[in-house]
């Protein structure tokens, strides 16, 4: 039989998968692709521009306006650009970029670990062990709605002080959101799909990488996505308690001696920072997963028209530069572990040596 040759075997299931399974066909056709009114500052675009970003563009303005003709005690809320140059001058004397990199560092790391956990465990309860999913589905459904900064104090009982325990709340947070995306998606893969694996006399292994993983990466995207969102909210709490560094430690130093202006600071670069990742990881999937479904606009784009899929080597030159930085903030956390400070001498709480 000519679907017995392992050579064709591959090219037989991927024809398959893509009759059985039609949002494998990309949903962008090259005239939308391609479409004069994709130009940025088209007169459509502008309009688009203003509904997206009209009542930010409001609130920022208000924000500085009320600073400036002091409305509110600048003690209290500092202007926008007060807190700007709290920034650059944060940037200047203590490193703000080494800060930024070991928050983001322990992002990373927190969500590599729960992935490494949720997938395997998705798979298992989904695929492999309904009858289990549904025995321990209540038990897991209350770990994932546990507030994960009241387990600090935990993590720091069985980890100790230092960078284990961050990490590990950090874990906590993300493993959830992709266990429960990836669970419903492994639960719902379409029959005939493994009935084709199985006709091609795929083994188990060859159907979970071949079948069941690709049908199931799209949710799991998702849930990588909610996961880092979780993850930022719960960063600056794990700064707070026995950190030497990172952008929770700044807010909390420059908390203790009221200098609101470098709070307001931090703040902004942990929401630009979020923000960043976000779109990172949406540029990711543009390359990655484009055939997965159709490409709808998110909010930071500059027009209401479908985005065109990201070329696949963009994204994998994203992935590396995204490494590096990691592997900077790796070397950065320790190195943060060694730092000297002098709070008594000079009122930037920590001077960083060579």
């Amino acid at each position: 039989m000519a679907n017995s040759d392992p050579a064709n075997r591959d090219d037989v299931a991927m024809k398959a998968a893509e009759t059985l399974y039609p949002a494998a066909i990309p949903a962008l056709s090259p005239d939308k692709a391609s479409a004069p009114g994709d130009r940025v500052f088209s007169g459509g675009n502008v309009k688009a521009i203003i509904r997206r970003y009209g009542l930010l563009a409001l609130f920022l303005g208000f924000w500085e306006l009320s600073g400036q003709a002091h409305w509110v005690d600048q003690t209290i809320v500092p202007s926008l650009s007060t807190s700007i140059k709290a920034i650059v001058e944060m940037w200047r004397n203590i490193h703000l970029g080494l800060h930024i990199m070991i928050s983001l560092t322990r992002v990373v790391l927190g969500l590599l670990i729960g992935l490494t956990v949720a997938v395997p465990l998705a798979f298992l309860l989904g695929r492999l062990l309904p009858k289990v999913a549904v025995r321990v589905n209540a038990l897991l459904q209350v770990f994932g709605l546990i507030n994960p900064y009241c387990l600090f104090p935990v993590f720091v009982v069985f980890f100790g002080l230092g960078e284990a325990p961050k990490i590990a709340v950090l874990a906590w947070v993300s493993l959830w959101p992709i266990f429960f995306n990836g669970q419903s998606a492994f639960r719902s893969v379409d029959p005939q799909l493994l009935k084709t694996a199985r006709s091609l006399n795929c083994g188990s292994l060859t159907a979970f990488w071949r079948v069941c993983l690709p049908a199931a990466i799209p949710a799991i995207f998702n849930g990588i996505r909610v996961g880092v969102e979780m993850s930022f909210f719960i960063l600056i709490a794990a700064e707070m308690t026995g950190a030497t560094a990172g952008l929770g430690w700044i807010i909390h130093n420059s908390g203790a001696s009221y200098q609101t202006d470098r709070i307001y600071g931090a703040g902004i670069c942990v929401v630009v920072l979020g923000v960043l990742i976000n779109r990172f990881l949406v540029v990711i999937r543009r390359g990655l997963l484009s055939w997965s479904e159709a490409l709808a606009p998110t909010w930071l784009q500059f027009s209401d028209t479908a985005p065109k899929p990201v070329k696949k080597s963009v994204a994998y030159a994203w992935c590396l530069i995204f490494i590096l930085i990691m592997a900077l903030g790796l070397i950065q956390i320790f190195r943060a572990e060694n730092l000297l400070i002098d709070s008594t001498l000079t009122p930037e709480y920590r001077i960083w040596y060579k």
